[in-house]
């Protein structure tokens, strides 16, 4: 809710809000009283434990060992019986009568009712004023006369002591709610204080204790990293050592983010959706890998088959062997004198190579080879002539144009889905984090049964992610 209060309808606006005094100061009382018969019995039970031992007949070396454990046990119990004690008269035990002014610390009981209390009669000022005003308006607005009419000019003053009335009543509602956060704050602090400083705070904690957030978080972030790499290395994937570089990055990022999420899984912290989804966008920079590669060999073959064919028309022109080649390496965007050699490289099938997608998506090596391929450090085939090299009928016609076409719309389509997937599933991790790297769009279908299970069965297992 705004400062001014705009939006705010008057007219059905309630006390107990969200935005304005939500919660029941008797309920706040009961609870607060509850915690103080707590207290009560804590002091009760440690005033006797140290009675029990506070006389003669312990002279003895397991009275002393027993004396001394009941008096760590008391010590314990006076700690307990102090925090108790301060949130019980923190929160207040009954709904009080004089709640004091905003700087005097009033228990959140009182406080709340006083502030409810505030806020009511500064509402019925407002819907009042806000209902004179628009029956001003109305008036004003139906009325047939000139705007110097007398009628018209007692309405708008009419309407002005209404609008006088209605900031009058947001005054006193700023009043109420600073009122309200005023002793909100009191409260807090009291029982923080205690709690802090009791002597009963739990043991330091170190970096590792919360081995499982962290776990959590450098899954999260390894998610966006494969996501933002992923897209790069789509976008970039006919980038010599670049797009293989790239590539390699994302897949190192996914494998990190399907670590981290199946044990998160596994804690019942994730759920096996997320495990399910890394996975599939680690075997995708696997098919990507393998598509994106064909399809590159295919477009290179598809310009030597279109080079040898212009060698020969040039030649039935009249050129000689070395014009002929040169024109048609020029043509088609070949390197001089690698006619042969992207011939060479062109694949003789492109589906059947799928078989490995899941063999080498994880093969390190096949991707370090690919950067050096790409970087000129390992060779190729070096003609036609080398053993092996497919035969010229097989290679000379338009297949490899079409090979390359079906084999980029496949390595797009590997990609990009995947990519969809993943990015969408990304939930943030903290407070405030941008939509672009948590737009958690699969939340809702987590919270359907068995989709968004997490942990071991008979375990830990939670059948969604809610738990």
């Amino acid at each position: 809710m705004s400062d001014d209060f705009s939006g705010v309808d008057w007219q059905t606006a309630r006390y107990d809000d969200k935005e304005l005094t939500p919660g029941d100061p008797y309920e706040v009382a009961r609870l607060g009283k509850r915690i103080a018969d707590t207290a009560a019995l804590i002091q009760e039970q440690a005033t006797k434990l140290h009675n029990l031992v506070d006389g003669n007949g312990w002279d003895s070396d397991a009275g002393r060992e027993f004396q001394k454990k009941t008096g760590e046990t008391v010590g314990l119990l006076t700690k307990s019986h102090q925090r108790y004690a301060a949130a019980a008269e923190a929160l207040g035990s009954q709904v009080g009568a004089t709640p004091g002014d905003e700087h005097r610390h009033t228990d959140w009981a009182t406080a709340l009712d006083h502030a409810q209390n505030l806020v009511r009669a500064a509402l019925i000022k407002a819907k009042a004023a806000d209902a004179d005003r628009s029956h001003c308006q109305k008036q004003m607005d139906q009325h047939p006369g000139p705007d110097d009419h007398p009628d018209k000019q007692r309405l708008d003053k009419q309407k002005e002591c209404a609008d006088t009335d209605l900031e009058d009543a947001k005054k006193d509602l700023r009043r109420a709610l600073s009122y309200r956060d005023t002793q909100a704050g009191y409260a807090k602090s009291a029982i923080h204080d205690a709690v802090e400083h009791d002597g009963l705070k739990d043991p330091q904690h170190h970096w590792w204790d919360n081995w499982k957030d962290w776990v959590a978080d450098i899954g999260h972030w390894a998610g966006v990293a494969a996501a933002v790499l992923g897209v790069l290395a789509l976008v970039l994937s006919w980038v010599p050592v670049l797009g293989e570089v790239l590539a390699a990055l994302a897949l190192i990022a996914s494998v990190v983010a399907l670590v981290c999420d199946t044990i998160s899984a596994l804690d019942g912290k994730g759920t096996w959706l997320d495990v399910a989804i890394d996975a599939i966008g680690v075997l995708s920079f696997g098919a990507g890998r393998l598509l994106g590669t064909t399809a590159k060999e295919a477009a290179v073959a598809a310009r030597g088959a279109s080079a040898l064919k212009d060698v020969g028309l040039a030649r039935e022109v009249g050129l000689n062997p070395a014009a002929a080649r040169g024109l048609a390496e020029a043509l088609n965007g070949v390197k001089p004198g690698q006619i042969g050699k992207a011939l060479a490289e062109g694949p003789a099938e492109l589906l059947p190579r799928m078989r490995s997608v899941v063999k080498e998506s994880l093969d390190v090596k096949v991707y370090v080879d690919d950067i050096r391929v790409a970087a000129g450090q390992l060779p190729g085939e070096e003609s036609l002539l080398a053993e092996g090299a497919p035969k010229l009928a097989l290679i000379s016609g338009s297949s490899f144009k079409t090979m390359a076409r079906f084999g980029k719309a496949l390595y797009i389509g590997s990609q990009t889905l995947p990519l969809t997937l993943g990015w969408s599933n990304l939930a943030p991790v903290g407070a405030g984090e941008s939509k672009v790297t948590g737009p958690n769009i699969l939340s809702g279908l987590k919270e359907i049964s068995g989709i968004g299970a997490g942990g071991i069965p008979f375990y830990n297992w939670t059948w969604h992610a809610g738990g």
